[in-house]
């Protein structure tokens, strides 16, 4: 009878000791061309954990990293492992549309809140998941001010739009290009291409035979637009190269693809979800406690800074009395004007940031370092 009641009160107390746990699965890219995503999503989570010493009013933060790779197939496999073993309140992924997209009606079917940091895809909020948020500017939130600045500041009158053959990059395109052509800019041409391609000698070739090039809105990973704006730059299309087109992007590349793609980078405009030299105090301390961490000779990218606010935002549905999926989701959809690195934080009746603070424009130097322009 003693051994009986030993028993159940250490069953109630591995009960209690359970209840107090977030438990957050992290679907993130560490393999394949996008493993840069997971690299700087880890640095930024681990940060954020350190901070809050692993714990928020009591309930421990546990968090399991898996690697999804950028694929639907493998970003499905993972999730539903972590579903079946690891139980998760909340699953942060992936980074890439395609694989965001697959997990998505998982997650939503298993009512676990998704909480997505990178995917631009407009399907991904536009879908009716109940469980699904994103703090990522989506292809419209991008593509608009993008047209804005390429129409209005660098009075451009054609596009050639180069992007990658995902549902991120078809949104991005096809984003640009209808509000660029209805107000009466053209489209000389829409070249898209798989993450296969390593040479872009041809297209740009290609597009050096289209005449006067204003700017050239590009959709893709940072190891392709390295080699893409390279290309470009030989066949003299962009500044970088002496060329007079303007190259352009939304938030897909992080802080250093300046460094690597050298002088073709010269010129290129932007948009960056996070910008370290932004005077917000938040902002500066987030920069202070990275360098710290991992290096003074290191400055925290939109990716690092979107991982790290992803486990403040859980970290403040927490003490706002989330305790499960449920009470996540409840409170998340309660956000309003939530103050983190990348900006602040309104979640929308389809759970999409509305709040464009997150956007930045920024244009690469002589130097390859950034000019912030105040264009937004």
């Amino acid at each position: 009878m003693k051994r009986l009641g030993l028993t159940f009160l250490a069953l109630v107390f591995s009960s209690l000791a359970q209840s107090q746990e977030i438990r957050i699965g992290v679907a993130m890219p560490i393999s394949g061309p996008g493993s840069y995503f997971g690299v700087m999503d880890k640095e930024g989570i681990e940060l954020a954990l350190e901070q809050l010493k692993g714990a928020v009013n009591g309930h421990k933060l546990q968090v399991q990293y898996e690697d999804s790779a950028c694929s639907p197939l493998q970003a499905t496999n993972v999730v539903k492992r972590l579903l079946d073993q690891f139980k998760p309140h909340i699953v942060i992924g992936e980074e890439c549309s395609d694989a965001s997209l697959a997990i998505a009606p998982i997650l939503n079917e298993a009512k676990v809140v998704q909480l997505n940091v990178g995917s631009v895809t407009m399907k991904l909020t536009e879908s009716g998941y109940k469980y699904t948020f994103r703090i990522f500017p989506n292809a419209e939130q991008q593509s608009a001010p993008l047209v804005k600045v390429a129409q209005g500041v660098l009075k451009a009158r054609t596009a050639v739009i180069l992007h990658e053959k995902t549902n991120a990059g078809n949104d991005n395109a096809e984003g640009f290009k209808k509000p660029f052509e209805a107000a009466g800019g053209k489209v000389l041409a829409t070249i898209d291409f798989g993450r296969d391609v390593n040479d872009f000698t041809a297209i740009a070739t290609r597009i050096a035979s289209l005449g006067k090039v204003d700017v050239l809105p590009t959709f893709a990973l940072e190891g392709q637009q390295v080699r893409l704006s390279q290309a470009l730059a030989q066949a003299k299309v962009v500044k970088g190269g002496g060329g007079s087109g303007v190259q352009m992007g939304s938030i897909w590349l992080p802080y250093g693809f300046d460094q690597k793609a050298g002088q073709a980078s010269e010129g290129y405009v932007r948009i960056v979800q996070f910008d370290p030299n932004e005077k917000r105090k938040m902002v500066q301390d987030f920069v202070k406690a990275f360098k710290a961490k991992y290096g003074a000779d290191k400055t925290p990218t939109h990716i690092n800074a979107h991982a790290y606010d992803a486990i403040l935002l859980i970290a403040e549905a927490v003490r706002r009395g989330a305790k499960d999926s449920e009470s996540i989701r409840e409170q998340f959809s309660k956000f309003k004007d939530v103050e983190v690195t990348t900006g602040r934080i309104t979640f929308d009746a389809k759970g999409q940031t509305s709040d464009l603070s997150v956007v930045h424009f920024v244009e690469t130097q002589k130097d390859l370092s950034w000019k912030a322009l105040n264009w937004q």
